[in-house]
């Protein structure tokens, strides 16, 4: 009971830093920027994790115009402009931070290095991280001939069936793609934590947000721009979407891909059992190793999203599935005590943190030795917790055993 009350505290208070390796752009340099949407070398991204506030954050989910170029945008910059333009009515309208500085964006071309041989694999192990600490995803739809099928059509017919009734080819095209796909069914799927983003947004936003309990996706074309009116809001996926739309058969530039798509449906798949509450099945069907990983990215996006409780929970799952496995190593359950006595700090259950982590440490002794960085490591964690107990003298004791250890690794 004291643990969810702390986490409760802790979402209204605002996240801690935790989202290590994933860069952000900030709207402000997006506005600066001289050659539209900024490729990565141009440096303009900053890590999501460098900033003291809670900002407002967009995930742009696209399909490229030039794939074979590569490039995301057409001449002209227009995908550019659609994003800046709806960016800016919704500031205008309240439905986001009217402080360019309190929003930024993450946009693959920008956000992941395309110099690397394989730009795709760097979303391997941060994909489910990315989407989760986002609070909306926008996709800006570009299309030249959209009188030539919106002209006989109203706003209030195409709002009942946006998916299916929005004629622009861009659009009809997204949903062949799989990335595209793979991203739709993300947004929809991944942890999203309403009672982070409600400071931050008002308007429609907010009336979808409360009534739908879920992460806002929104597409706003040519149409919307030249007509002067709002995104249009999709309707949240279910469950059963994913078999009759399965992005692991959608369309690919590269072939070399396809595994990344059928590897993050997995990742779905999985996702959706634990929510459903079927990991048991969940590991009958894709084995312990793969449930486990997927659990432990889930705890991640709960920690971000300050959801305590429920990254506890996935933690201590992820514990049962390594514990049942016997292919499991002593390490990645030595591993697993280690990041669950950290969610018992977090949540002020200092006894209890304590007693796993000296359970950690007992372990990690008997894998690595007693003069390993890991032990080093639940050393120093425990001091932590001593600290916090006001038991310093305890704490100083365990920092000097840490501080030996990385002293000798030197």
């Amino acid at each position: 009971e004291e643990a969810g009350t702390n986490a409760e505290k802790a979402a209204v208070a605002g996240p801690e830093k935790g989202v290590q390796g994933i860069n952000v752009l900030p709207l402000a340099s997006l506005k600066k920027s001289e050659n539209g949407i900024p490729r990565s070398s141009e440096k303009l991204t900053v890590p999501a994790d460098s900033f003291d506030q809670r900002l407002f954050r967009i995930f742009v989910s696209h399909r490229w115009l030039q794939p074979k170029k590569p490039h995301p945008d057409a001449n002209g910059h227009p995908k550019y402009q659609l994003i800046l333009k709806c960016i800016e009515d919704m500031q205008k309208r309240g439905w986001v931070p009217s402080d360019d500085d309190k929003i930024v964006l993450w946009i693959d071309y920008a956000c992941i290095n395309q110099d690397a041989k394989d730009p795709a694999a760097e979303l391997n192990d941060n994909m489910l991280r990315i989407v989760g600490m986002c609070d909306m995803v926008l996709t800006p739809v570009v299309d030249e001939e959209w009188e030539s099928w919106a002209a006989h059509l109203e706003r209030d017919q195409i709002e009942k069936d946006v998916a299916g009734t929005y004629g622009a080819k861009q659009w009809q095209d997204y949903w062949k793609r799989a990335w595209c796909l793979l991203e739709i069914f993300f947004a929809a799927h991944v942890p999203f934590t309403p009672e982070l983003v409600l400071p931050l947004i008002g308007g429609e936003v907010l009336d979808f947000v409360t009534e739908k309990q879920a992460r806002p996706h929104v597409l706003y074309g040519t149409r919307e721009s030249e007509k002067s009116e709002v995104a249009f809001f999709l309707a949240p996926l279910r469950d059963e979407k994913l078999e009759e739309k399965d992005p692991g058969n959608g369309e690919l530039f590269s072939e070399n891909d396809r595994q990344k798509i059928k590897y993050h449906v997995k990742e779905l798949r999985i996702s959706t059992m634990v929510r459903q509450s079927k990991t048991d099945e969940a590991v009958a069907t894709f084995g312990a190793f793969d449930v486990a990983n997927v659990l432990d990215k889930l705890a991640e996006v709960h920690k971000e999203q300050c959801q305590f409780q429920q990254q506890l929970e996935r933690v201590q799952e992820a514990l049962e599935v390594r514990r049942k496995d016997p292919k499991s190593s002593d390490n990645a359950v030595a591993g697993t005590l280690m990041t669950m006595g950290l969610v018992y700090e977090r949540l002020g259950c200092f006894d209890i943190a304590l007693q796993t982590h000296e359970e950690a440490l007992e372990m990690q002794k008997k894998i690595h030795g007693h003069d390993h960085v890991d032990v080093a490591k639940t050393y120093n964690n425990m001091g932590l917790v001593y600290e916090k107990l006001g038991e310093y003298k305890k704490a100083l004791e365990y920092y000097q055993k840490s501080l030996e250890i990385k002293i000798k690794a030197l």
